[in-house]
């Protein structure tokens, strides 16, 4: 028998029942930042007593699939003392008002090989990947690929489970902090087409679907989710020169909010190496000391950035020769300190 947890592209989440009237944000993780932080972690699936005891009998070979990390502990060359799959989060639905998890999924998994055993199975393979951790439901979903005719079934519900430990809220109540959350789902129970579609892809016997049965509790998923602060926004200036033979430049800077938010307010702050007038200032209100240090502010039009959105100011300079070198950047969008760069 072949079992594996593939790579998941993060999947569009589902609202979960019970939840229809929440708000749900799709995040995918490492890459999206919600609410000013990415998130990462991983999920742990870990066997029960019950699973491992039927894997004493099959006596399958188990690998590790994509990305996954597989621990297998049989110190007699028989007995499975331990037998888990841990996978890198792929993907975070979460309720927008809480921050509290609604869905979790993840990419990679373990491989089970089965060789056929009289009375038990004339064998068979069966590929388990995507796993879809619903805690609003209390199922674990799951993309599966048997053979025996089986094929392939997406969004496939496998296992149900009992309880929920651990808070599900993952973004962390103090800015700027570094959060460690973990939960787990455990009490896995196949559902009446899990347990008939292995049986059908591994052509169990009559034994074989007994010690299938058998397993009341099939372990348990844990999710350890780390939020990590992110840069929100960014803000770019970019200088061009009019005409070498004058002192004029015109300069862009341009606002870009990063995160899945709107936000509301922003300022930029710099400083020329000599004084230097700006004129035809357009879409901010410029403040200056000494004619040096500038700061920039939104105009009622575009204090609020959307979500993904940015916004452009302009205006032109004078120097001599040369633009003055620009140092002491600094900006803020929505109360977040902004990472600033001069493009080339």
């Amino acid at each position: 028998m072949k079992v594996a947890f593939k790579s998941l592209v993060a999947a569009a989440a589902f609202i979960a029942a019970g939840s229809a009237f929440a708000a749900t944000v799709n995040v995918t993780a490492g890459t999206t930042i919600y609410k000013g932080y990415k998130l990462s972690g991983n999920e742990t699936l870990s066997l029960s007593a019950d699973a491992l005891g039927i894997l004493d009998i099959f006596q399958p070979t188990i690998t590790a699939a994509g990305a996954a990390v597989v621990t297998v502990d049989k110190p007699d060359g028989v007995t499975h003392e331990n037998v888990s799959a841990t996978a890198p989060l792929s993907a975070l639905a979460l309720d927008d008002a809480t921050q509290a998890t609604l869905a979790a999924y993840s990419a990679g998994g373990m491989t089970w090989t089965f060789p056929a055993r009289r009375g038990l199975t004339t064998g068979g393979s069966i590929t388990i990947s995507d796993l879809q951790v619903d805690l609003a439901t209390k199922r674990v979903l799951a993309t599966v690929t048997g053979a025996n005719g089986v094929g392939t079934l997406t969004n496939f519900a496998l296992w149900n489970f009992n309880t929920v430990e651990g808070s599900t809220t993952v973004i962390p109540s103090m800015l700027n902090t570094t959060a460690i959350t973990t939960f787990k789902v455990s009490g896995l129970q196949l559902t009446t087409d899990g347990f008939n579609t292995i049986t059908t892809a591994l052509a169990l016997g009559n034994i074989g679907k007994s010690a299938l049965r058998s397993i009341a509790d099939f372990g348990s998923v844990s999710t350890t989710v780390t939020a990590t602060p992110a840069a929100t926004c960014s803000v770019t200036f970019k200088n061009t020169v009019i005409n070498t033979s004058t002192p004029l430049f015109n300069t862009e800077v341009t606002v870009a909010n990063a995160s899945s938010n709107p936000a509301t307010g922003w300022n930029v702050n710099w400083r020329y190496g000599k004084p230097t007038l700006l004129i035809n200032v357009k879409n901010a209100k410029l403040t200056n000391k000494y004619l040096q240090n500038y700061t920039a502010q939104p105009l009622s039009t575009n204090t609020m950035i959307p979500a993904g959105g940015s916004t452009t100011f302009s205006f032109r300079g004078y120097a001599s020769s040369v633009i003055p070198a620009i140092s002491d950047l600094s900006a803020t969008l929505g109360g977040q300190a902004c990472p600033v760069v001069v493009a080339p």
